[in-house]
């Protein structure tokens, strides 16, 4: 990185997609931070004064900092505002279904057990359209295989979201090892960073999912591959009154459990 600072004699990104050339750019900052002030100074200014052909100090700093940091600035307060705007609606999602449609959700669930999943999947889907989220009503094929592929809050970007049941019994911990590696397998396919499965915990008992994140922040996630899958975990199942439940029994639920589908 440093020889390329100061024998480089043209300003030209070495990757022609956004994601690369935030990457190149947070690598360039890391590099200036990892090394001696006089060094990482020097090649700075040797390298912008390249851009700008002139030895001005102030106009070779605001153009090296225009060229080549402010586009890191703007992919991540993009990616973060988008990021959050997709968490900010499915938190809505979670409390919608345990505060008001769990008893109607689970007995159009009884009623079609064989295509249990599809209930849910369908409800989502809806939710999704009603708070502005565009998205098709059908899968769409990637080299992977069918994802459910959701649009993004404001552009045609996929979202790409998978929709597993939890029982403990016929649907355990192996369905959702195989849901995060389709949101993952599926978000490499479309060329994304992000992947989503929403859980639909059906058991009665309370999921202790895994994280890569702060402990107690919502939701967990796991980085697989370059992919951040965020785990949303929906209570869906009717219960009594929480007098009523008895002493509770959480499912531990461990990261290789999620990572490998043949445990």
């Amino acid at each position: 990185m440093g020889e390329d600072l100061t024998v480089s004699q043209i300003f030209r990104w070495a990757s022609q997609t956004e994601a690369g050339r935030a990457t190149l750019a947070w690598k360039l900052l890391r590099h200036i931070a990892d090394n001696p002030a006089d060094t990482a100074r020097d090649a700075v200014l040797g390298y912008a004064t390249r851009i700008t052909r002139t030895s001005a100090v102030d106009d070779t700093a605001r153009a090296f900092v225009q060229m080549v940091f402010s586009p890191l600035f703007d992919f991540l307060i993009e990616r973060v505002s988008s990021q959050s705007s997709v968490l900010y609606v499915l938190e809505r999602y979670v409390r919608r279904v345990e505060w008001f449609e769990r008893g109607d959700l689970y007995r159009r669930y009884l009623a079609d057990r064989q295509n249990g999943e599809a209930v849910y999947d369908l409800d989502l889907r809806k939710f999704l359209f009603s708070e502005g989220i565009n998205m098709p009503f059908s899968q769409a094929k990637s080299a992977s295989g069918l994802s459910d592929v959701l649009t993004d809050l404001d552009t045609d970007d996929p979202f790409i979201g998978e929709v597993k049941l939890f029982d403990a019994d016929g649907h355990g911990k192996r369905e959702l090892a195989t849901g995060v590696n389709q949101a993952t397998q599926y978000a490499q396919d479309w060329n994304k960073t992000t992947g989503y499965l929403v859980i639909i915990n059906l058991s009665g008992r309370t999921l202790e999912l895994p994280t890569d994140g702060p402990e107690g922040a919502w939701p967990p996630y796991l980085d697989l591959g370059g992919v951040r899958v965020y785990l949303i975990a929906v209570r869906a199942l009717p219960t009594p009154t929480a007098s009523q439940q008895g002493k509770p029994r959480p499912v531990p639920i461990t990261r290789e459990d999620l990572i490998n589908p043949d445990i």
